[in-house]
């Protein structure tokens, strides 16, 4: 099979962030087998769209693998439509604008210009459609035209408006970097056909492996996968790359990843039931079990979502009806500092009940602190049956607050639940100075080197697996993991062997 990667870029940037570097992009992407890369230059998405331009063209021209796409910014009100007809004669593959990140908006003149004048030269245009109304708004606006338009990274939040765009208008793809959900891929080529979608990794913001897991592992057919890996994006850009004098013969065996899985039996703890409204499979007990079963995972611990966005009374009910009994699902009881007194009476309904075995606050939903006084109270209730408390942590203040929840009570087990996502350096620091708490990575800001920086620094006995299963299908966690290059050992305590412990299973 050929993978091409269509979301990816180098170079320097003033805000730091990973290393991004033409050699460290090559590198990461030659490591998943990935066969060539449509990379821009940050300097013509930051600095001066020519100068970066023919940075990305030399790239090209130094590494076979490399596929320049170019930028513009249109700020400059005049001109640019003069780079596009440069970009498009020396054979750039594809033009990338950036208004979420330049300040301008797609609803403007601006966009219709270089829409045009991309229409005008037959060479593709790519943008981020992340964003609510973005992808109805490019439709609009291109309804006119007939060359190729890109679609990347919208996540599953905005998937559906995405898709909806590009079943509306002929020759418009959209790229895979956060199609997470379970079944997604499965609904997606109902919704647009397998045909108008591309793989895109977004790195090297983003870890390569996730992206490609989802692809390999969905049930799409092989030929349909091999579209989506890389012959759809490669018919898109086949025109420019006769321009560019570049023949695409790099292929890789489908082994290179299967190799390199984890093998079972793994402990997932922290997964989800309970419908959610995103393009994805509903999340019910079967419907977690069938993807456990496709990746080792032999244990899932789930709260309900109900319980997390709604009624935490009625959600911990229904949780309780659908996992008792099973050997392979178990429950997290989760409560509501808004609500102590019901709380209270949910801890002492479900602390003895043999499925339960965690508990489970979620401050993004209700909006309670961390280390606030009610759940200070709250926590004091179960503290001493050290039932390990997972809490949903996003960002570097959660982090801190973890800190001090620890520094409340040492003794009892505290999961940062997605590793603090764009706080997890300061979750290591939160490791390391304290003794109860762990962490995990299951969320879809998938930095590149977290997971290993993560155990170089506070060691692998601090680390579990989490995928987000019922909301994310584990294969895109699973490439998060399997990204870091685990040893042996770092494998069956990160993945079985520290839960096992912690969760008594």
């Amino acid at each position: 099979m050929q993978i091409i990667d269509c979301d990816a870029c180098f170079g320097f940037r003033v805000a730091g962030g990973p290393e991004s570097s033409i050699e460290t992009l090559l590198a990461a992407e030659r490591a998943q087998g990935v066969s060539y890369v449509m990379a821009y230059s940050m300097k013509a998405r930051a600095y001066d769209a020519r100068e970066g331009n023919d940075d990305a063209l030399q790239a090209a021209r130094e590494h076979d693998e490399i596929l320049p796409v170019a930028a513009v910014d249109p700020r400059l009100g005049y001109r640019f439509e003069d780079e596009i007809a440069r970009v498009a004669k020396l054979g750039f593959v594809a033009l990338r604008v950036f208004p979420d990140v330049q300040g301008w908006a797609v609803d403007s003149g601006l966009f219709t210009s270089i829409a045009d004048a991309c229409n005008t030269h037959g060479l593709p245009l790519m943008l981020a459609a992340k964003t609510a109304g973005t992808a109805s708004e490019v439709l609009r606006r291109t309804e006119h035209t007939s060359n190729p338009i890109v679609l990347l990274g919208p996540g599953y939040g905005v998937l559906g408006e995405a898709l909806t765009a590009a079943a509306a208008r002929q020759d418009t793809l959209v790229s895979t970097s956060q199609f997470i959900t379970p079944g997604v891929f499965e609904i997606a080529a109902e919704m647009v056909g397998a045909r108008n979608l591309a793989f895109g990794s977004a790195s090297p913001d983003s870890c390569i492996r996730p992206a490609v897991n989802m692809i390999l592992g969905s049930e799409l057919s092989k030929q349909d996968q091999a579209k989506v890996l890389g012959d759809n994006i490669r018919g898109v850009i086949d025109t420019q790359l006769a321009k560019l004098g570049k023949t695409l013969s790099k292929t890789v065996d489908e082994a290179v990843y299967t190799a390199g899985r984890y093998a079972g039996p793994i402990i997932d703890v922290h997964g989800h039931l309970g419908p959610w409204p995103f393009p994805m499979r509903n999340p019910d007990a079967a419907c977690v079990r069938d993807p456990m079963a496709r990746w080792g995972i032999t244990k899932t611990i789930l709260s309900h979502t109900k319980a997390i966005v709604n009624d935490f009374v009625e959600g911990n009910a229904e949780l309780a009806r659908a996992i008792g009994g099973s050997d392979d699902l178990y429950g997290y009881i989760t409560i509501n500092p808004n609500y102590p007194d019901l709380s209270v009476r949910e801890l002492d309904r479900y602390l003895d009940h043999p499925s339960f075995v965690g508990v489970k606050m979620h401050p993004g939903y209700t909006t309670a602190s961390i280390d606030g006084p009610e759940t200070l109270k709250l926590t004091a209730r179960f503290a001493s049956r050290r039932l390990p408390f997972l809490v949903h942590t996003w960002g570097p203040a959660e982090v801190a607050k973890i800190g001090r929840l620890a520094e409340h009570f040492p003794d009892l087990p505290i999961i940062m639940g997605h590793g603090g996502a764009n706080g997890w350096r300061e979750a290591i620091d939160v490791l390391k100075n304290t003794r109860n708490t762990y962490t995990e990575f299951c969320n879809s800001s998938i930095e590149p080197g977290k997971v290993r920086a993560t155990i170089d620094a506070a060691g692998a006995d601090r680390v579990l697996f989490g995928t987000d299963a019922g909301l994310f299908d584990p294969a895109f966690c699973m490439g998060v993991y399997e990204e870091a290059n685990l040893t042996p050992d770092e494998q069956q305590a990160i993945l079985r062997d520290n839960a096992a412990k912690l969760f008594g299973l």
